[in-house]
């Protein structure tokens, strides 16, 4: 497939083995991609040059004629585009607060969270826009950054520092705040919700954290240091061996469907523990699982995504006589820096770019 042209009067078509990804071209300024997960191999469709510097996060919001895309830059740029039309800006703004570090909608509010832990809400009105001819409403949450923010029940958490804000659309009324953990200096980092609960991480520890969705209770906790020493135990590899030092989680994704939460590490290795499905509570429901191929550094972030699998039919002399179906597959998909074999004695990696890892299993039936 041909890459979408920056033309305003081409139609771009999103399609569900769509992902995207954000953060910043090779001359600094902000850009978008986005990838379609196809065999045999995973081609960008759409690159997006964003004004400005780095783009730390982007949200996809669904409207009443079209979707958009809220994109929040280093530079505390505001951005909003219409999908269909990528090169169409609906909105530009520079927030107060700092970078622009999160953005959440829940039904017609859409949050956006900055460094200096400002929270502006913007609420859909009766305008061709939608979202963007009303000023938003702003709420000061503390002065942390507002890392990580999570649609839970009609409601957003809200990370700040070590706390939870729960906040209600649309005038940002704080309805719950609890603490994460004893440590005030602490900074909630990551979070995943599957069911009736929520895992989540702190910056700077082998620890994710399970807490309940409605009361903020806190369950269990899962330290992966152990694990990943495991893999890396008896390595005549040096870099290996000081990365399984210090471990910490660096990224989160729970999917229920499967009951697994995968844990990214700050090693590269990729740790999957199954949890309890839903309507069950999402406790540790077994021994871990570790990928033997990883990244050479942290893994940045984890995300979910749909491939289509080429799967043989019938088998001919040729490949051209042969007939294949393509079949829908549930993936993740894991970034960091290079990629290594772990499995590998002698360290066999590349390590000279950003490698994104698609990470393929069935689906539930």
């Amino acid at each position: 497939m041909e890459l979408y042209e920056n033309d305003d009067s081409m139609e771009f078509e999103l399609q569900d083995t769509d992902v995207f990804l954000c953060g910043h071209g090779q001359n600094g300024k902000g850009e978008i991609l986005v990838l379609r997960l196809t065999e045999p191999t995973p081609h960008v469709v759409l690159d997006v040059e964003v004004p400005g510097l780095e783009v730390l996060c982007c949200h996809r919001v669904p409207g009443r004629s079209h979707d958009t895309l809220w994109i929040g830059t280093q530079d505390s740029r505001l951005l909003v585009y219409q999908l269909i039309k990528p090169t169409v800006t609906l909105l530009e703004m520079s927030l107060e607060g700092g970078p622009i570090t999160s953005i959440c909608h829940v039904g017609d509010t859409v949050f956006v969270g900055t460094s200096e832990g400002l929270l502006h809400a913007f609420n859909r009105d009766d305008s061709d826009n939608e979202w963007c001819d009303n000023d938003p409403v702003c709420k000061k949450l503390g002065n942390s950054s507002i890392c990580e923010m999570l649609a839970v029940g009609g409601n957003v958490w809200c990370s700040c520092g070590c706390q939870i804000f729960v906040v209600s659309p649309p005038d940002c009324t704080v309805e719950h705040l609890f603490s994460t953990h004893n440590n005030t200096s602490t900074q909630v980092y990551k979070m995943a919700l599957c069911g009736s609960g929520v895992w989540l991480s702190v910056r700077n520890s082998p620890v994710v954290r399970l807490f309940h969705a409605k009361s903020g209770q806190h369950i269990e906790d899962y330290d992966i240091s152990t694990v990943v020493h495991h893999l890396f135990t008896g390595s005549s590899n040096l870099s290996r061996r000081r990365r399984a030092e210090n471990v910490r989680v660096t990224a989160l994704l729970a999917n229920p469907t499967t009951g697994s939460l995968w844990i990214g590490s700050s090693a590269g290795v990729v740790v999957v523990v199954p949890i309890s499905r839903p309507p069950l509570t999402p406790r540790i429901a077994g021994p871990a699982f570790l990928g033997y191929v990883g990244h050479y550094d942290g893994v940045r972030y984890l995300m979910r995504g749909q491939s289509l699998v080429r799967r043989l039919i019938s088998s001919q002399s040729t490949e051209e006589e042969s007939v294949f179906e393509e079949i829908s597959s549930q993936v993740v998909i894991s970034c960091g820096m290079g990629m290594e074999d772990f499995r590998d004695s002698e360290g066999l990696k590349t390590v000279d770019s950003s490698y994104l890892i698609v990470w393929n299993y069935p689906d539930e039936t």
